[in-house]
């Protein structure tokens, strides 16, 4: 049935609205991502004008979902919308405007002919270790391991050698499971000094004062120190308003607390990336990293206050 209301909706918006009611394949062949984007900014206008006009918006989304299947769980949503009786036209525009900001492209990005360098790039991204496995259950810790071990080896041990040997044997294992601790602590610590300097600390839990600090940092060209703020007060926004998070957390623990709101992970994941490689990687970081950087920030900051704002309503 409502298949059937999408199609007379986009017969009628083919004779009254100026979109074009059909995308060539050619277009759409090796220009796909660019032309989804192109679509998703479409609709968008069409829903910004006065009066907004819903059906024209309804044939870019269907028209985008049509190049891109994949995307039918994100598109599906906003379909339904703007199907509705009258169109939800506020939270249609909410939720096109977090894809375009999510899929934002660096400035000077172009259609490629040969697509396949890039593909194998994106799933080298998504199989790599801050991706894999975030609906598993993280594998015990060697102190976990070691104690299971201990606590077997205890049990079978006291019957042989009685309370006072066990005891005994108890206390000189865990000297040399702590002197083992304390081993790969030092090693892992001189490791990370030996990498390069860490994030310094920082005092404060203000969002909004650490974006003033972002931009006063890419002002005066330091965007590594702009990319880190900006990503650091968009956390913040997070964590006062959407979820607790812990600073001592890595990005894949972190990711991984996130990962039962999804649209939420959809846009902290990308902003995560951005400083990762801002911040822990060898290469110069320009204003085209921080301009990308930034609109995946201000993606997190929107939804987790949006989020808040209609829990509470």
């Amino acid at each position: 049935m409502r298949r059937l209301l999408v199609a007379a909706v986009i017969s009628v918006a083919g004779m009254t609205a100026a979109v074009p009611a059909t995308v060539s394949a050619q277009a759409a062949g090796p220009c796909v991502t660019l032309e989804y984007i192109a679509l998703l900014v479409r609709a968008d206008s069409a829903l910004a004008g006065v009066p907004p006009q819903p059906p024209a918006a309804l044939v870019a989304i269907t028209q985008a979902e049509d190049i891109a299947p994949s995307s039918s769980a994100e598109l599906g949503p906003i379909i339904a919308l703007l199907t509705t009786s009258p169109p939800e036209v506020t939270t249609s525009r909410q939720r096109i405007e977090v894809l375009v900001t999510t899929l934002a492209l660096p400035g000077g990005s172009a259609c490629n002919v040969d697509s396949r360098a890039a593909e194998n790039a994106l799933r080298q991204v998504y199989s790599s270790s801050v991706f894999a496995d975030l609906d598993q259950n993280q594998p015990p810790s060697l102190l976990e391991r070691i104690g299971a071990a201990l606590n077997w080896l205890l049990s079978h041990l006291f019957g042989l050698l009685g309370s006072g040997g066990s005891i005994l044997l108890g206390l000189l294992v865990l000297g040399a499971i702590a002197a083992l601790v304390i081993y790969r602590l030092r090693g892992v610590v001189g490791g990370r000094r030996a990498l390069g300097p860490g994030e310094p600390a920082t005092a404060g839990d203000d969002p909004e004062r650490e974006w003033q600090l972002a931009l006063r940092a890419a002002q005066r060209g330091d965007y590594r120190e702009a990319i880190r703020r900006a990503f650091r007060s968009a956390l913040l926004d997070v964590a006062d308003h959407r979820a607790h998070l812990d600073r001592a957390w890595t990005t894949r623990e972190m990711l991984a607390t996130l990962s039962a709101d999804a649209e939420l992970l959809a846009v902290v994941a990308p902003a995560a990336g951005s400083f990762d490689r801002a911040w822990y990687g060898r290469a110069p970081v320009g204003s085209d990293d921080w301009e990308v950087a930034r609109a995946r920030c201000e993606a997190v900051r929107r939804v987790s206050r949006r989020v808040t704002g209609a829990r509470q309503a």
